[in-house]
């Protein structure tokens, strides 16, 4: 039966002597401590330092991957590369080729992030040659999606959509509903940008029907939002009004307030079209008033990660 993350906090809290720490620290790491980013960061520090003293190769390779994923969520990407290279050297050494896979996709998604796209791209492709070679087929269908991305923003559409049903087919023998949704999304963006709009709502309206099954909220909100803006494309306007409205409720239900503020904007776009002059303003100065509150708070959300990083690299050197 698998610990909770307070119950290895629990028992995390009851030793001191450095060895006994580990495989506790490195269960925390792989967990995603309540999306604590810093937290779990401050669990991979302690994980490295106790691995590269004590540990064996595993030990140290798991520690320095575990630490590189909390180091990317949280922006430092020079340093998750770094430590993400020390895991990939160890797991190499290892022959574990499907924590091999998982290093390669972490670093194609960091590159991706920074849109060195090319080099994305290599990563993506080592790291899907190593899931196949291993059998890591739910891997490798997440890479394939990613391939599919990247060659969505170089242009090569056809090659996009291939990688997309790809995955799509991985995921409804499986019976993913949200991996599926995912990729039928990624199709439908591709069919929208080069005008194909009927197209693109068929696949979008699919996707949407996947993430409610799913129950994948932030997939239906998001998806919702895409159905007005794919209707509002096509010049429908009433219609995309109307789910773009749907798509507001929705997203204030669920206090997702990234995709209310885009919803709030397209709302505005199609509020105009429709001659609705005063409610367009409305729209939009709710979306200014929005994105204001939203950068003021990542602002507080960024000061306060890099306040606690301080403290924690303090502590580190102390030690």
């Amino acid at each position: 039966m698998l610990e909770s993350v307070i119950e290895l906090e629990k028992k995390l809290s009851g030793f001191t002597r450095p060895l006994d720490r580990l495989p506790i620290l490195l269960k925390l790491i792989d967990e995603n401590v309540n999306s604590d980013y810093v937290e779990g960061w401050r669990y991979g520090m302690e994980a490295v330092d106790l691995a590269d003293r004590f540990g064996d190769r595993l030990s140290i390779a798991m520690a320095h991957d575990g630490l590189a994923n909390y180091l990317w969520k949280l922006a430092e990407y020079t340093e998750a590369l770094d430590h993400f290279e020390i895991a990939l050297d160890n797991f190499l050494g290892l022959g574990n080729l499907h924590a091999v896979a998982r290093c390669y996709c972490g670093m194609g998604i960091i590159y991706g992030t920074l849109q060195e796209y090319r080099t994305a791209l290599e990563y993506f492709e080592e790291g899907l040659s190593a899931s196949r070679r291993v059998g890591a087929d739910k891997l490798a269908a997440t890479l394939t999606g990613n391939i599919g991305h990247v060659y969505f923003k170089f242009g090569r559409y056809k090659e996009a959509i291939d990688r997309f049903q790809h995955g799509l087919d991985y995921y409804r023998e499986e019976g993913n509903a949200h991996g599926a949704a995912n990729m039928l999304s990624g199709m439908a963006g591709i069919y929208v940008y080069q005008g194909e709009y009927a197209k693109g709502l068929e696949l979008v309206r699919r996707a949407l029907a996947l993430h409610k099954k799913a129950k994948h909220y932030r997939g239906i909100s998001v998806t919702m939002m895409n159905v007005g803006i794919a209707l509002q494309k096509m010049g429908k306007y009433e219609e995309a009004f109307k789910e773009l409205k749907s798509a507001l409720n929705y997203a204030r239900s669920i206090s997702l307030k990234p995709s209310e503020y885009e919803i709030l904007k397209c709302l505005s776009e199609v509020s105009m079209e429709l001659g609705l002059t005063e409610e367009s303003a409305t729209y939009l100065q709710l979306y200014m008033e929005g994105e204001k509150e939203e950068k003021k708070l990542a602002v507080q959300r960024k000061t306060e990660q890099f306040r606690k990083r301080q403290e924690i690299k303090e502590r580190s050197r102390k030690v």
